[in-house]
């Protein structure tokens, strides 16, 4: 991948309030926004074409909406699924049903009864590959504890430890060297009545009233929280049991210090746990092996601060997101310094710079260069950022380059793609 990312698209002025989430699947990009929407930008576009002539709106909530992501699949019998879940300031989480070919946009009551009473905070999908392995979502609530359930598409719910038990049954058959009969699969779509919705799986629960404020799942059955006070929980998925603590490492005893953890991700196979966490006002990213639960490193930039000798720093000030490319091996950040960062993640190196202005955006009259406080954004805070695969976007070159896109203080949302070839 080049070191060299190129602007392919933007829309200034995107959101009425300040955006807070960005979330891509294959056909859109999802943001939400302190105006009470969220917006599903299409991501197949021309050259000529721009976003704003290509965009979605849904209301959600009047308090606004803080964190949002997406869920594409295709599953059995053809059937495609685009769910957006997102979490308004009043704790509540809303889900929505997108037709992809239309893009006619439905609500789904998908949250069970027993935990609609519930302060959410932040929300996150996973997409199961494995056959044996249901879908999840999961969300922290405000008192510090992570709940998730099961996602079914179908009315039909799989039963994870049947199949386990057939698997196990299956594989004992053959270690015997006896014959196997094969699974009869749906071959008759009318078999499978399509009608997503969540059933419990289990909670987290928080040892002491923390604000819990990110999570993220892993490929290899882990789940992580990241709290307000510094520290992390890595959980096994299948029994939500705690095997991994990790304590922040921010500075300690300085005045109004922050150490709340902003985001956590894991690499794509699951081996690497990224922490983007507050160190005063600076922002510190960490990486941790999951196996055995170990701090392995950090990001680290050069800092003309006094107080440079005694912390490393990813960022001039918080780190608001991370994210990992499709294979792992560059890391986005993004800060309140106005910047985009791209990490070499084998080598712990910085490779690439994107420095964010207002005067980037294309169409003058959609330029912010202050808020509704009279505050300065020509270089406005980055609050969110996405590697967006190969073949996802569409236009200059982006079906056969890795891409980004970030969500900014100045209510923007940019999109970027790799200079390297295909």
């Amino acid at each position: 991948m080049s070191n060299v990312f190129i602007s392919t698209a933007n829309c200034g002025k995107a959101h009425d309030a300040d955006i807070f989430g960005v979330s891509v699947c294959s056909p859109f990009t999802v943001t939400c926004s302190g105006d009470g929407t969220i917006k599903l930008w299409k991501n197949k576009l021309l050259d000529n074409e721009l976003p704003k002539e290509n965009v979605v709106t849904q209301f959600v909530h009047k308090t606004g909406v803080h964190h949002v992501d997406a869920f594409h699949s295709v599953e059995k019998g053809g059937h495609e699924l685009c769910i957006i879940a997102c979490v308004s300031f009043a704790g509540t989480v809303h889900f929505y049903n997108i037709d992809t070919k239309t893009s006619e946009i439905s609500d789904l009551d998908m949250m069970p009864r027993q935990d609609k009473k519930r302060s959410f905070w932040a929300v996150k999908w996973f997409k199961s590959n494995d056959q044996m392995i249901c879908h999840r979502l999961s969300a922290t609530d405000v008192k510090g504890n992570t709940v998730v359930w099961r996602f079914h598409p179908f009315a039909q719910e799989f039963d994870e430890e049947a199949a386990k038990k057939e698997q196990d049954r299956r594989a004992k058959r053959l270690a015997r060297g006896q014959s196997v009969e094969e699974t009869p699969e749906h071959d008759n779509n009318e078999e499978l009545t399509l009608q997503p919705h969540l059933a419990l799986h289990g909670e987290i629960p928080s040892v002491e009233p923390v604000f819990a404020t990110c999570v993220d799942f892993s490929h290899n059955g882990l789940i992580a929280t990241g709290f307000a006070n510094g520290s992390i929980v890595v959980s096994e998925l299948t029994t939500l049991r705690r095997i991994h603590n990790f304590e922040g490492f921010g500075i300690q005893g300085i005045e109004q210090n922050s150490s709340t953890v902003r985001d956590v991700r894991f690499s794509p196979l699951g081996t690497l746990l990224a922490v983007a966490s507050d160190s005063g006002s600076y922002g510190c990213v960490s990486l941790y092996e999951t196996e055995y639960g170990e701090r392995v490193g950090s990001l680290t930039v050069p800092t003309h601060s006094a107080q440079s000798s005694i912390g490393t720093f990813a960022h001039d000030g918080w780190v608001f997101g991370l994210s990992f490319n499709s294979t792992g091996e560059f890391l986005a950040t993004c800060g309140y310094d106005s910047k985009v960062r791209i990490w070499d993640v084998k080598l712990r190196e910085r490779i690439s710079t994107l420095n964010i202005s207002a005067g980037d955006i294309e169409i003058e009259e959609d330029i912010m260069l202050q808020d509704e406080n009279g505050e300065s954004v020509k270089n406005p805070p980055v609050l969110g950022v996405k590697f967006i695969s190969k073949g996802v976007r569409g236009g200059m070159g982006s079906e056969t380059n890795e891409g980004l896109c970030c969500v900014c203080l100045d209510r923007s949302v940019r999109w970027f793609r790799s200079a390297g070839g295909s």
